[in-house]
């Protein structure tokens, strides 16, 4: 009986308009052109003038879907509308296409586009002609003249308004299911209900209806997401009805436009899981919805819609007193090295303490504040060795302040004023360095300090991080201090070995040789721990 009545509606509207050519559905037609690029927010497609196409035309963008049946291995492709773009540019070959309206997933490369067919023109019905043309009698003396003879034809076309908006409406009930058919026709009676077609919609709106309650509706168990973690990525899993051999999640912050399709994997019988991505997952909350996909290839809106998403509370971001991106780091070092082992007449002190802040890779790319205490005893060759004079001694307590200035991610510029008090009253000095690299990665350091009443320095240094949790520093120096003028100059050979014991917890080791000649020289050692967060 069913089968005889969908067979009664379609004579019905075959009788009720011309005859038109069928098309395929969009679904199933050769796609007319592809998302090559997306360029400043507007779309670049492979189709130009060449193919028919103006300026401010409006095509459909499609989103291809495949995905491997878990149980049979098959291989289902398919595509879905997702949106509109109009063409603002038209070229030969090419044109650019910006999105109108809203999108129900955000535009990517290898998206498709169909341009909508042109409406057919509807075939003339048979014209119905009169021509006549009459000879009346004529007086005699005079020739016959016609009598209502037209000289054009006379075209009689029969419209069906009607029989055209049902027609329309079946055409566009294409893939939907019993319910929704039932109540498509059932608005159409609605708004027709003198149609000369109402007692074959009503029997087909009954059996439809019969029809939808005994096709069970798809189960699922949606798993309850009431709070996430701002940036922190989450794992959602979903039980859905053994029916579906696949799954897409669909996901986007509160107000945004546009979704992120994410499929989901099977981790067991009907059970599909995703990582929602941390980026996703912000303030003031995130919102989503999840399809199921049947084995013909159709996505079934499951939990939620694209127009009515499921939304979740992401809690609030700690109050942390910096930006996310941005680093702070606590330090402490100290160091012996001994230049004299011989006679302990020539040998430095010094412990440093600093606070820095790390801003970002380029510009002003961070500032350091700190202290130290430096102590020592020195003097030149002759006075200690030739002469053996009692060795000068040197205190300084200085602070300091630094900034590191990056031109670009990988070359900065690092500057450090310094003063501080010795006995004989306040002294100054500064720092100078030059960086290649990332301070964060493996760098190389080059510059030199000069420092009032205690001597001057050249540094170069190599911070190797290549090692996971072992930062490694090669450090050489040539000076003069501790004694500064007073004193020859010797060069310091140091390494310097840390291992992060914790997340962002480092201690290190440190050994040093040094030497003003090969007989007035002396090792070194000293400890370093940093924290930064």
């Amino acid at each position: 009986m069913r089968k005889r009545r969908f067979v009664i509606v379609a004579a019905l509207l075959a009788l009720a308009q011309p005859a038109r050519a069928e098309s395929a559905p969009p679904s199933l037609r050769t796609p007319d052109a592809t998302v090559l690029a997306l360029d400043a927010g507007e779309l670049v497609l492979d189709i130009g003038a060449a193919r028919g196409v103006k300026e401010g035309q409006r095509v459909e963008l499609w989103r291809p879907l495949k995905l491997k049946h878990p149980v049979t291995g098959q291989v289902l492709a398919d595509r879905f509308r997702i949106g509109t773009v109009r063409l603002v540019q038209v070229q030969a070959h090419l044109s650019l296409g910006r999105i109108e309206g809203e999108l129900a997933r955000a535009p990517a490369v290898g998206d498709t586009i169909l341009v909508p067919e042109a409406p057919k023109p509807v075939a003339p019905a048979p014209a119905a002609t009169t021509t006549t043309s009459a000879q009346l009698p004529a007086p005699a003396g005079q020739k016959a003249t016609p009598y209502d003879a037209p000289t054009k034809e006379t075209q009689v076309v029969i419209e069906d308004p009607e029989g055209r908006a049902l027609a329309d409406l079946v055409a566009s009930l294409h893939g939907q299911g019993p319910a929704a058919r039932a109540d498509a026709y059932a608005k159409f009676l609605e708004t027709h209900p003198n149609s000369r077609f109402a007692a074959a919609l009503r029997e087909e709106i009954e059996a439809l209806r019969r029809l939808a309650k005994q096709v069970a509706p798809f189960e699922r168990s949606e798993p309850a997401l009431s709070r996430l973690k701002p940036g922190t990525a989450q794992e959602y899993a979903v039980e859905l009805d053994a029916r579906f051999t696949g799954a897409v999640v669909h996901v986007r912050r509160r107000g945004a436009t546009a979704y992120r399709s994410i499929p989901m994997k099977s981790i067991g019988a009907r059970y599909w899981a995703a990582t929602l991505p941390g980026d996703a997952i912000g303030e003031p909350g995130m919102e989503y919805f999840a399809e199921g996909v049947t084995a013909e290839g159709r996505a079934v809106e499951i939990i939620g819609s694209a127009t009515q998403p499921r939304d979740v509370v992401v809690d609030p971001r700690p109050v942390t007193g910096k930006n996310p991106d941005t680093l702070a780091q606590v330090a402490l070092q100290s160091e012996y090295a001994s230049f004299n082992t011989k006679k302990a007449n020539d040998w430095l002190f010094q412990t440093e303490g600093s606070f820095a802040w790390r801003l970002r890779d380029e510009g002003v790319r961070a500032v350091r504040s700190g202290f130290g205490v430096l102590r020592g005893k020195g003097g030149s060759l002759r006075d200690l060795d030739e002469l053996g004079r009692d060795p000068s001694n040197v205190g300084l307590t200085y602070g300091y302040l630094e900034a590191e200035i990056a031109p670009t991610s990988t070359f900065a510029l690092i500057g450090r004023p310094i003063l501080g008090l010795r006995e004989r009253g306040v002294a100054g000095g500064a720092q100078g360095f030059f960086r290649v690299g990332n301070d964060l990665r493996t760098n190389l350091v080059v510059g030199g300090e000069v420092l009032g009443g205690v001597g001057l320095r050249g540094i170069v240094q190599l911070e190797w991080k290549t090692l996971p949790r072992v930062p490694i520093t090669f450090r050489t120096e040539v000076t003069n201090q501790p004694a500064g003028e007073g004193s020859d100059v010797g060069a310091r050979a140091i390494v310097q070995v840390g291992y992060q014991f914790v997340k962002d917890l480092t201690v290190a080791a440190r050994g040093s040789y040094q030497g003003r000649t090969i007989n007035h020289a002396g090792p070194g050692a000293g400890l370093a721990v940093s924290y930064q967060w």
